[in-house]
C-alpha cells in the first residue's frame, strides 16, 4: 500500500477546498449505498421494500433536518460527479490509454453521468418539484425508450448491458484483488477491518450490476421507459430466487459495506489534482 503523499495532505496549496469536495462527494455516494443497502436487508424479512437511487435520496429528504441532510448531499453528488471528470479527463489515478486505461476512464464519464442526474433529481426533491421514478426511469430510461421507438433499441440495450458486464468485472476484480488500496492510505490499526468491509462492498455492487446486465439482455425485446431494470428490479430480482430472502440479506449488507468503502475513500483516499498526477 502506498503511503499518504505531502501534495494530498497539505490543503495550503490554496486547492485544499478542492480536495475536501471530493471527499464529500464520496460521503454523498456513501449515504446513498448505506440507504439502498439497509433496506434491502430490511425487505429481505419482509418487513419493508427495496430502494433504488432516487428512493434513497427520498429517504435523506424525509429525515429529520432533511433539507439541511440534502442540500448536503446535493454539493456532494455534485462535487462526486466532478471529480469522476476529473479522473477520467485528466487520468489523476494512471489508469493509462490502453484500451483497459480509456475503459475505465468512460465508467468514470457514466458514473459523473448518473451521479449528475441523481443530484438534479434531489434538487427536485428541495425545491418541491420531485416526482416518482426509480433508477429505472430518469435519463437513461428516456434514451432507451427514444432508441426502441426510432428502431435500434435493442442493440443500444446490449451495448449499455455490455458496459455494466464490464463495470461488473472491473469492481470484482478491485474488490477481490483490493486495488483500492492502490489510491488510499488506510492507517495499520484500521485496515484490518476496512480492507474486508471494502471487498465484501466492491463484490456485492458486482452482484448487483451482474443481475442488472442479465435483466437488460433477457428483456432487451422490448424495453420502454417504464420497466428498464435499475438497482431495485436487480433486488427484487434476487428476493424471487430460491433461498432469496438470505441471498437479498446479504446483498443489502454488501450494498451498506460498499457505503462505508465510499466513507473510507472520503477519508483516506489520496486526492491527486491534475497538474500533481
Amino acid at each position: 500500500m502506498m503511503s499518504t503523499t505531502t501534495n494530498d495532505i497539505a490543503p495550503e496549496d490554496g486547492r485544499g477546498w478542492l480536495r475536501r469536495a471530493a471527499r464529500v462527494g464520496y460521503f454523498a455516494r456513501g449515504l446513498v449505498y448505506v440507504i439502498i443497502g439497509y433496506f434491502a436487508f430490511r425487505a429481505a424479512f419482509a418487513s419493508g421494500s427495496a430502494l433504488d437511487t432516487k428512493d434513497a435520496i427520498e429517504v435523506i429528504a424525509g429525515a429529520g433536518f432533511g433539507s439541511v441532510l440534502l442540500v448536503v448531499t446535493i454539493v456532494g453528488l455534485f462535487a462526486f460527479a466532478a471529480w469522476r471528470v476529473i479522473q477520467a479527463i485528466w487520468d489523476v489515478d494512471d489508469h493509462g490509454s490502453g484500451f483497459k486505461g480509456y475503459g475505465v476512464r468512460a465508467g468514470m464519464i457514466v458514473s459523473a453521468i448518473a451521479t449528475t442526474a441523481l443530484a438534479l433529481y434531489a434538487v427536485t426533491l428541495l425545491i418541491g418539484f420531485g416526482g416518482g421514478g426509480g433508477e429505472g426511469g430518469g435519463a437513461k430510461a428516456g434514451v432507451i425508450a427514444y432508441a426502441y421507438e426510432q428502431g435500434y433499441g435493442i442493440w443500444l440495450t446490449y451495448l449499455i448491458a455490455a458496459g455494466i458486464a464490464a463495470a461488473a468485472i472491473a469492481y470484482f476484480i478491485k474488490g477481490v484483488m483490493a486495488k483500492f488500496e492502490d489510491h488510499m492510505s488506510i492507517p495499520q490499526d484500521k485496515r484490518w477491518i476496512l480492507k474486508p468491509v471494502c471487498q465484501f462492498g466492491l463484490i456485492a455492487r458486482s452482484a448487483v450490476f451482474v443481475v442488472i446486465a442479465g435483466l437488460l439482455v433477457k428483456g432487451a425485446a422490448g424495453y420502454t421507459q417504464d420497466d428498464t431494470p435499475g438497482i431495485h428490479t436487480a433486488l427484487v430480482e434476487i428476493s424471487s430466487w430460491s433461498y432469496g430472502w438470505l441471498l437479498l440479506s446479504l446483498t443489502g449488507l454488501g450494498l451498506i459495506a460498499f457505503g462505508i468503502s465510499s466513507f473510507t475513500e472520503g477519508t483516506y483516499r489520496r486526492i491527486v489534482l491534475p497538474d500533481e498526477a
